[in-house]
């Protein structure tokens, strides 16, 4: 009874913190409205990638803390090149020097740096701002720095991503919250570009201080309004295909006995209870090892090799997963992993 007291305690306590927190939140909204996103423009600079006249573009958003761009984040805009984008570099990182993004320029189009406001979304909104003609494009990508990759070539991937079946692909979904395509890769197709509701959100974006707002608003709110604006959204990699893809590799336990808890097999039987009682989870994280041995998927996320928030048992075993699927260079992700 005592035990059940104490649960109940701290659920309230949770619960409290948790609404005191919002209030202020929306009282600060009412008071401080969050500014546009446009117009924060501190430097810019002209890559050696045609714009205009380019049927495919690429968004590719970057946060540094120094006046960096790490290599891994100059591989990948390569590698966007290369799969024929036009890419358009946008850096919250206002301290940008010209000798950190020379190295960048033969692989872009236009690369800038802005005050570090609005979280990437509003980074987002200023480069297609940017973009001449955007509703005459093929296609319209907008990704970022919070992945590792591509481990594999890309243009196979955008081959499948196809506007007769979809005009948004993301390269994964979520459910958790409410269903939306994950925001560190998606492909808008011309029709999307061409819309009112794909105008409209764009419009809307605002420089929100807090991420739980960027995540409640832009990251979950795009899907439904494009969904909302008849606009078909779709994954590369659905969740339902994922857990799918784990639960046929995985062989079912009873009852795994307290001392093995923290073994691989019982946090598997763990992710498998949740997977049929049908709980949401990110599946970059917890079926990373799924997704890029089972199902080719080209990225893994930078938050999971360096933070690992969910102490993911196989984690540490990334080098040699890499190293096994894909050319890529380990070197990429261990320089960026090292302690500076």
């Amino acid at each position: 009874m005592r035990d059940l007291f104490r649960r109940i305690a701290r659920q309230v306590a949770y619960r409290s913190r948790l609404l005191i927190t919002r209030t202020a939140d929306y009282a600060e909204l009412l008071l401080f409205p969050p500014p546009p996103a446009v117009g924060r423009i501190e430097k810019s600079w002209t890559g050696q990638v045609p714009l205009d006249g380019a049927a495919r573009v690429a968004v590719f958003m970057h946060f540094a803390r120094t006046d960096t761009i790490a290599p891994y984040v100059r591989y990948h805009v390569r590698k966007l090149r290369e799969a024929g984008f036009a890419v358009v570099f946008a850096s919250n990182t206002p301290c940008l020097s010209d000798q950190t993004v020379a190295p960048l320029l033969p692989d872009v189009a236009l690369a800038f740096s802005r005050q570090n406001i609005g979280w990437d979304f509003a980074a987002y909104r200023e480069a297609i701002s940017l973009v001449p003609a955007l509703e005459e494009r093929e296609m319209l990508l907008i990704t970022n720095d919070s992945v590792f990759g591509p481990l594999y070539d890309l243009e196979p991937l955008i081959a499948r991503a196809t506007p007769a079946e979809a005009d948004i692909w993301g390269s994964t979904d979520s459910w958790e919250r409410h269903y939306h395509l994950q925001s560190f890769f998606l492909l808008f197709h011309q029709r999307a570009l061409r819309s009112e509701a794909f105008r409209r959100f764009w419009d809307g974006v605002r420089c929100f201080r807090r991420k739980h707002w960027i995540i409640e608003k832009y990251e979950i709110g795009l899907t439904r309004m494009l969904q909302d604006g008849g606009l078909r959204c779709k994954a590369l990699f659905p969740y339902n295909t994922v857990t799918e893809t784990f639960m046929r590799s995985h062989t079912p336990r009873t009852a795994p006995p307290k001392a093995d808890r923290t073994s691989p097999a019982a946090y598997a039987q763990m992710l498998a209870n949740r997977i049929k009682a049908s709980i949401p989870i990110n599946q970059t994280h917890f079926f990373w090892y799924e997704l890029t041995v089972g199902l080719g998927f080209p990225f893994i996320k930078r938050e999971l090799l360096q933070k690992n928030p969910a102490n993911i048992p196989n984690v540490g075993d990334w080098e040699h997963v890499v190293s096994r699927v894909s050319n890529y260079d380990p070197g990429l992700i261990r320089e960026h992993l090292s302690p500076r």
